[in-house]
C-alpha cells in the first residue's frame, strides 16, 4: 500500500508526578481560561467514581492534542472537498487521479493556511460530560465488558479523538450509520469488515495532497481517503458502536520510503486482530518491518512489534561516552536520510533496543523481492537531542541479518573499484527484468556517497553509457549513488562479489 502519512514523532513520557504535582493539576493549569469547563466535567462526575476515572484519563492526558483548521472559512481546499469528484477510476496514479489535479491546481492559487488548535484550550465540558456517557453506556450495555476491561475501554472505546481531526459528534454520526450491525451475532472483526464495505471508504493519492485531516462527517460524505484517513475512519465507526479498536502502525518501511499503518480490534478471546482494506480484511504488507506501534490516547508510542508473530532481536549499542539517560534513536534509511523508528535511553554505558523485526515479517505475509536485496535490515544508531537527531551516529552502521546474527559494515582502509548498473533495486526476476529509469542513464549526472560517521563524497560522474565506474572504494562500507539529474527513488547498498546488494 502506498504512502500512509503517519507522521511519526517520538513523545517522551514524563513520570506519573512532577515535582509533586499531579498529571491532572498539570492539564488543568495548561487549560489556562478553559480550566472551568474542565471542572465541570469533574464537578459532574465526583459522585461516580469509574467515570470521573474516565474524566481523569481524558483531561490528565489532554495536553499535546489538538485539530488541524484551515485559516479561512472560505478555505479552498475545504471547499473542494465538499464537490470532490466520486467517479476517479485510477486513483493510484498522480498522472491520472482527478481529485490529485484538483489539490494541485488549488495549490498554485493559495498556499494551505491552518491553525493549531490545542483541546485542552478550547474543549467544552459538556462536550466531555457527553462523550463520557455515551461510551459508558454503550459499554456497560454491551456483550464487550465481558472481555473489555476498565483499563482497555479507557484506552480504546473513551477517546474522544483517533488523530488531529475536528472535534465533532462523531460518536452519533457513527452509530447512526452502522448501530444496526450489533443486533447480528457477527465478531469483532466481522464488523469490521461490515463496516468497511457500508462505509465505502476508498485509497486516493490525491487525498495526500488535502492540507487538513477530514472529520468524521466529511469521510463519510467524500467515501475518498489517505491510508490514514481509512484506519482513523474504520477505528472511530467501530469505537461508535462500543467495538473495542484502534490502528497499528509502521513508522518507516525497513528498505524502501513511506510508511504503512492498519486496523486492529478486540476479540471475545482477548486477542487483538489485525484488519485491513484488501480482499477479506487482509492486511497487506509486502516490505520489511523494523518496528510497529499502536495509537493510544495516554501513551502516543506504545510497542507492539512483539505481538507480531516474527522473528525479532534485541540490539545493544556500547556508548561509554555518554551520560545514563541520553536517549538514543535507532534509524533505518528511507531512500534519502536517517529516520528514527524506535528510541532508548541509555543506562551504565549502553542502550538496548528490544524486539527489532529482522525482515522476514509474520503468518502469510511475503516480502515483495527486489533483485539481488539482502537478508535482513540496515540499522544505525544517533544520538538523539529533543526528539531530533543531531548528527552523532553511535559506531557504524549494522546489518540485522534475518538469522539474528549482525554484520558491521565498517569502511575499510582497503579500497576496490566497483561498477554501478543502477541507483535503485529491480523488481521481479532477473529473467522478467525490463529497462526503467532506475538505471544508469546516458548524460544524467551521478554521485557516490560511502558511509563513514557521515555521507562522504565519492565524486560526481557523467553517465556515458549503462555502467559507472569507480576507482577507490573503500571495501565494506555501505554506499548510496545518487542521481543529480532526474529521479527520486536512490536506495542504500553494499558491494558484494561483484555486485551490488541492496538493503
Amino acid at each position: 500500500m502506498r504512502v500512509c502519512g503517519v507522521y511519526f514523532v517520538f513523545v517522551i513520557l514524563l513520570s506519573a508526578c512532577t515535582n509533586g504535582v499531579s498529571h491532572l493539576d498539570i492539564a488543568l493549569q495548561q487549560a489556562k481560561h478553559n480550566k472551568a469547563e474542565l471542572e465541570k466535567v469533574l464537578k459532574h462526575f465526583k459522585h461516580d467514581s469509574l467515570k470521573y476515572r474516565a474524566a481523569c484519563f481524558l483531561i490528565e492526558n489532554m495536553p499535546g492534542k489538538y485539530s488541524i483548521l484551515p485559516y479561512d472559512s472560505l478555505d479552498r481546499y475545504k471547499n473542494f472537498l465538499k464537490i470532490i469528484p466520486q467517479n476517479d477510476p485510477i486513483s493510484w496514479d498522480v498522472r491520472y487521479s482527478k481529485i490529485w489535479h484538483g489539490f494541485d491546481s488549488i495549490s498554485k492559487r493559495q498556499l494551505a493556511g491552518f491553525s493549531k488548535i490545542e483541546d485542552i484550550k478550547v474543549i467544552t465540558g459538556d462536550y466531555l460530560i457527553k462523550n463520557i456517557e455515551y461510551t459508558f453506556k454503550i459499554w456497560e450495555n454491551g456483550k464487550i465488558k465481558d472481555y473489555c476491561s476498565f483499563d482497555e475501554f479507557c484506552h480504546y472505546i473513551l477517546p474522544y479523538r483517533i488523530d488531529h481531526e475536528p472535534l465533532s459528534n462523531w460518536r452519533e454520526e457513527g452509530f447512526q450509520k452502522f448501530g444496526h450491525l450489533l443486533d447480528s451475532l457477527m465478531s469483532p472483526r466481522e464488523l469490521a469488515l461490515r463496516i468497511i464495505k457500508l462505509g465505502g471508504m476508498r485509497y486516493n493519492i490525491g487525498m495526500t495532497k488535502y492540507p487538513y485531516k477530514q472529520s468524521y462527517a466529511e469521510m463519510l460524505q467524500t467515501r475518498w481517503g489517505t491510508c490514514d484517513d481509512m484506519a482513523a475512519f474504520l477505528a472511530l465507526s467501530l469505537r461508535a458502536i462500543g467495538i473495542p479498536a484502534s490502528i497499528d502502525y509502521v513508522p518507516a518501511w525497513a528498505n524502501r520510503s513511506s510508511s504503512h499503518c492498519w486496523n486492529v480490534v478486540k476479540d471475545a478471546t482477548g486477542d487483538f486482530i489485525e484488519v485491513g482494506y484488501g480482499p477479506e480484511g487482509k492486511n497487506e504488507v509486502v516490505y520489511k518491518i523494523s518496528k510497529i506501534y499502536r495509537k493510544k490516547y495516554d501513551i502516543p508510542l506504545c510497542d507492539v512489534t512483539s505481538e507480531y508473530a516474527m522473528p525479532l532481536s534485541d540490539l545493544t549499542f556500547r556508548v561509554p561516552s555518554q551520560k545514563d539517560k541520553q536517549l538514543i534513536s535507532l534509524c533505518t534509511f528511507n531512500n534519502h536520510d536517517w529516520v528514527p523508528v524506535a528510541l532508548s535511553k541509555v543506562m551504565n554505558g549502553s542502550v538496548l533496543f528490544e524486539s527489532v523485526g529482522r525482515g522476514i515479517l509474520w503468518g502469510d505475509n511475503q516480502i515483495r523481492t527486489y533483485l539481488n536485496e539482502g537478508k535482513g535490515i540496515v540499522f544505525l544508531a544517533f544520538i538523539s537531542q529533543n526528539g531530533r537527531l543531531n548528527n552523532k551516529p553511535i559506531g557504524f552502521p549494522i546489518i540485522l541479518l534475518e538469522d539474528g546474527t549482525i554484520k558491521e559494515l565498517c569502511a575499510s582502509t582497503e579500497k576496490e573499484s566497483i561498477i554501478l548498473y543502477r541507483k535503485y533495486p529491480y523488481y521481479g526476476s532477473n529473467n522478467a527484468i525490463i529497462h526503467d529509469s532506475n538505471e544508469i542513464c546516458v548524460d544524467n549526472e551521478y554521485e557516490l556517497f560511502y558511509w563513514n560517521m557521515k555521507w562522504i563524497s565519492l565524486g560526481r560522474k557523467l553517465a556515458v553509457d549503462n555502467k559507472l565506474h569507480y576507482d577507490d572504494v573503500p571495501k565494506g562500507a555501505l554506499l548510496w549513488l545518487k542521481n543529480h539529474t532526474q529521479g527520486k527513488e536512490e536506495r542504500i547498498f553494499t558491494y558484494e562479489d561483484g555486485k551490488q546488494v541492496w538493503w
